[in-house]
Order: C-alpha cells, then sequence, then structure tokens
C-alpha cells in the first residue's frame, strides 16, 4: 500500500502533496480496479493479436534488440529520462507517458524498419495505444 499512497501523492494539477491518510482510499481502490482491468484486458488482446497476425511469443519480458544500434539509443534514452525526472517534478504524471510513448513508437519504427516479417511493431504500437487508454482514464477517473 505504501507504494500506492506515494504514486497517489501526485495529486491535483499535477502537484506533489503531502495527502492525509484515509483521504487517497478511494483513489488507491480505483487504481487497483483500473490496473486489474487493463492486465487482464492487455493478456487476452495480446493473445488475440498473437493469432490474428502469426505473431511469435518473446523470450522474457524486455525487449529483443534489432541491433546494437537500438539498444545504444535506447539506454541514451534511459540515461535522458533519469536526468529529466529531476526537472519535470511537477509533472512527473505526463513525463513518464511522454518518456514511454517515445520509448515505444521508437522500438515499434525499429522492428517495423529491420524486422517486418515478424510483425512485432504490431504489439508495440497497440501497447502504446493501451498506455495512452489507460493515462487517460487514470488521469480523468483517479485523480479528479
Amino acid at each position: 500500500m505504501a507504494i500506492f499512497y506515494a504514486f497517489l501523492n501526485i495529486c491535483q494539477n499535477n502537484r506533489l502533496i503531502v495527502c492525509e491518510r484515509g483521504k487517497g482510499d478511494s483513489m488507491i481502490y480505483k487504481l487497483i480496479i483500473l490496473v486489474l482491468a487493463v492486465v487482464i484486458f492487455g493478456l487476452i488482446s495480446d493473445v488475440l493479436l498473437r493469432r490474428k497476425f502469426n505473431i511469435k511469443k518473446r523470450r522474457g519480458l524486455r525487449s529483443q534488440w534489432v541491433n546494437k544500434g537500438q539498444a545504444s539509443i535506447e539506454l541514451v534514452l534511459l540515461v535522458i529520462y533519469l536526468v529529466g525526472i529531476y526537472f519535470a517534478i511537477d509533472s512527473i504524471f505526463f513525463y513518464i507517458i511522454g518518456f514511454f510513448t517515445i520509448l515505444n513508437l521508437f522500438r515499434a519504427f525499429m522492428h517495423w524498419k529491420y524486422e517486418p516479417e515478424k510483425k512485432q511493431y504490431i504489439l508495440y504500437l497497440y501497447e502504446l495505444v493501451m498506455l495512452l487508454i489507460f493515462a487517460a482514464i487514470t488521469y480523468w477517473w483517479v485523480f479528479s
């Protein structure tokens, strides 16, 4: 629960404020319900997309890089992200969403450019759409 309280301290106007214990309980339950719904919907739709487009399953949870250039650029993006967190503390929610949007777009482009026959880019674009829908619902339902 402590992790959820830390996450939910980003309240109105995307400013870090100290919420009293008990006031954020309904937000925590809303967030838990939303995360469970997204995970269940994501797993089901992932299986359906893999069947429809005949996409093989990735090994492990991490991304399979198509070349060393992709790995290097992703490392640079990660360093920029970690350094930028310090400067974007007031709008951290949007900063995190922006980082994962750029990362998924980059991965989808690299897989589309260098391994289009594997069709892995379809899953990255789908993950991006799911992330943006999840972020919009979270911002509207949980933080409002």
